[in-house]
């Protein structure tokens, strides 16, 4: 019963809150302001001017590879001049992109931190009125091993995270910088082998994962084309980013499945062998008493 009345009132309490903050208008999944959203203001309020260009060095909001790529397009307008306002505008979209791609990840997250938090007031709740209702003397040692066991498998958890981002999603930010820069300097006054070497084409072969190698070969096939043969590579980076965009929405779906299994390993190792083993310490005083 106790159980039953604790799990209501943590449920009723976080309803209640969600509720409020989105009555409020406030999105409870942006904790604040990062750089990505002042990266897109800077984007958006960017004049192409010359002295916007000269006064605007040094000052960018650094995201990702992004706020690299518009380094790169302000040095290139101040050495040789032009305008990259297009580029810029691409960039953003891609920016903009990645940002709902960014809050879905949030998302994920902070619901599997909700769930490995909500089993831990669960098993204390029980722990507590158990030992309430009951009324024995349990040694505090036995409790601390329980919670020190729950805070180990807390712990793993954002290593896991980290780990498991790193392997679905390393390998793709490679790729988007690389394309991203090779789209946005198309047209630079550059002989194509500085804009791959500006753009990192080197570092293709540092991206290992077996789902992205037909990827990273077209991409140097073009590459080596555009050496050899002079031919612009722009329909080619344009399919190849279509491509990477599909590519990237497969990991994400296959990082979700990944994240259910660590949810589920982690309860299964560490959340409900906390709670039997409280049952079974329980169970041996009582017995114990008789």
């Amino acid at each position: 019963m106790g159980m039953i009345v604790i799990y209501v009132l943590v449920i009723s309490v976080l309803v209640y809150w969600v509720e409020s903050r989105s009555m409020e208008g406030i999105n409870i999944l942006i904790l604040k302001r990062n750089q990505a959203d002042d990266l897109e203001s800077w984007l958006k309020a960017f004049q192409w001017q010359k002295g916007a260009i000269q006064s605007n060095k040094g000052d960018l909001p650094q995201y990702k590879f992004y706020t690299e790529v518009v380094e790169i397009l302000l040095g290139l307008a101040r050495h040789y001049g032009g305008q990259y306002q297009d580029a810029l505008m691409y960039l953003r979209e891609g920016l903009q992109a990645d940002r709902q791609f960014e809050k879905k990840l949030h998302e994920m997250n902070l619901g599997t931190w909700m769930q490995m938090g909500l089993m831990v007031l669960l098993t204390w709740g029980f722990i507590a009125s158990a030992v309430f209702v009951v009324e024995i003397s349990v040694p505090w040692w036995k409790f601390l091993l329980i919670g020190f066991w729950q805070a180990l498998g807390l712990s793993l958890l954002p290593l896991l995270l980290r780990y498991y981002r790193e392997q679905f999603f390393g390998g793709i930010g490679k790729l988007w910088k690389i394309l991203y820069i090779l789209r946005s300097l198309q047209q630079a006054p550059l002989p194509r082998s500085e804009i791959f070497m500006k753009a990192g084409v080197k570092d293709l072969d540092q991206v290992k994962q077996k789902t992205l190698e037909s990827l990273v070969e077209k991409l140097k096939e073009t590459c080596q084309r555009t050496l050899k043969q002079g031919v612009s590579y722009e329909q080619d980076v344009f399919s190849l980013m279509a491509e990477l965009r599909f590519q990237e929405k497969w990991h994400f779906e296959l990082f979700e499945k990944r994240l259910t299994v660590i949810k589920l390993g982690l309860m299964a190792i560490f959340f409900l062998p906390s709670y039997l083993a409280f049952i079974f310490l329980l169970l041996s005083d009582l017995l114990a008493l008789m």
